[in-house]
């Protein structure tokens, strides 16, 4: 049977969870917990995802983010992969880390975005990791201690949190810890069925709470927001948009040929090519960072740096939208 379409809504709230495969631990010590953090840094914050909770468990881990204008998938693929690599070499094993693709739940913002947090810096105590929330206060791999101020994380998007539930942060802090201490009462809850659903690989078509949560416009609206965007890349490809094709128009843009562009310049228009090339094939076509290195021959990061100026400079060369 083949996998349903991962729904994709640009600037949605989303629960991510991805699991180690048959259930295997995806982190051993400490020093993978921390590692995995880093790779937040390095690949998730410059794809400008806006992460406002995280914890992560021994054989998973879970996010709340707000996505960007690109695809959900393609911005987290090389989190996990990268990762994994990682781990592998490090343990000395082969083969795949994590169980399949990663879930992700689409969420309305109003109401849920608390809900969703709470699940997830609940799940240590939950799991009986933390015994309260006194050690869950300190906890160093849960988000919830970085919202308390007893520890710091540089990815985190602590102010828009705490401005849910206070004027200050003291008076913030004080409501958010009573809101989750509420949450230590298992309820029967909607929101966290849906999750738990979608966590559980209990996903299909003909359940669509189990992908998006939110009223019936806003499931409608999420519907149509990602067929629209699906058309708009099969339109792409039946154009013939490549990055063969994005190198092409970025060069008559630019008034240079496009053999220019695959030669490394600093501060020239060979340099805002690539940059240009690729902001339009990863931002526009969706095609992935690694596709777009290999093309150029660079690094990954490489890549993901030149995007927020490549956006600059197509605007000030004027350089013509892929239609």
């Amino acid at each position: 049977m083949p996998r349903r379409p991962r729904l994709n809504i640009p600037g949605c709230l989303y629960h991510v969870m991805a699991r180690g495969i048959d259930g295997i631990d995806i982190f051993s010590d400490d020093e993978d917990r921390f590692q995995f953090l880093q790779y937040i840094h390095v690949y998730v914050i410059p794809a400008e995802i806006r992460c406002y909770a995280w914890a992560l468990m021994p054989n998973h881990y879970h996010l709340v983010i707000r996505s960007s204008d690109r695809e959900l998938a393609i911005m987290m693929k090389p989190l996990n992969s990268g990762y994994a690599r990682y781990y592998n070499k490090k343990h000395g094993r082969r083969g795949y880390l994590f169980q399949d693709r990663f879930k992700s739940v689409a969420s309305q913002d109003q109401l849920y975005l608390e809900e969703m947090i709470r699940y997830v810096h609940l799940n240590p105590v939950r799991a009986g990791i933390c015994s309260g929330l006194d050690e869950l206060d300190s906890y160093p791999w849960c988000g919830h201690a970085v919202l308390m101020g007893t520890r710091a994380c540089g990815f985190q998007d602590v102010d828009t949190v705490l401005k849910r539930f206070g004027k200050d942060r003291l008076s913030a802090r004080k409501g958010y810890r009573q809101f989750l201490e509420n949450g230590l009462v298992d309820k029967d809850n909607s929101i966290i069925n849906a999750i738990r659903a979608s966590s559980a690989g209990k996903s299909d078509r003909s359940n669509p709470a189990l992908w998006v949560i939110g009223d019936q416009k806003f499931v409608e609206r999420a519907a149509e927001k990602d067929h629209e965007r699906r058309l708009r890349l099969v339109r792409y490809a039946a154009n013939g948009w490549n990055l063969e094709q994005v190198c092409r128009h970025v060069a008559n843009a630019l008034g240079i040929n496009e053999s220019d562009m695959m030669v490394r310049g600093r501060g020239d228009r060979r340099s805002a090519g690539r940059k240009m090339v690729a902001y339009l094939a990863h931002r526009q076509l969706e095609i992935p960072v690694s596709a777009v290195a290999r093309y150029f021959n660079i690094g990954q990061s490489s890549v993901s740096e030149m995007l927020a100026e490549g956006e600059i400079l197509v605007k000030k060369y004027k350089c013509k939208p892929i239609e």
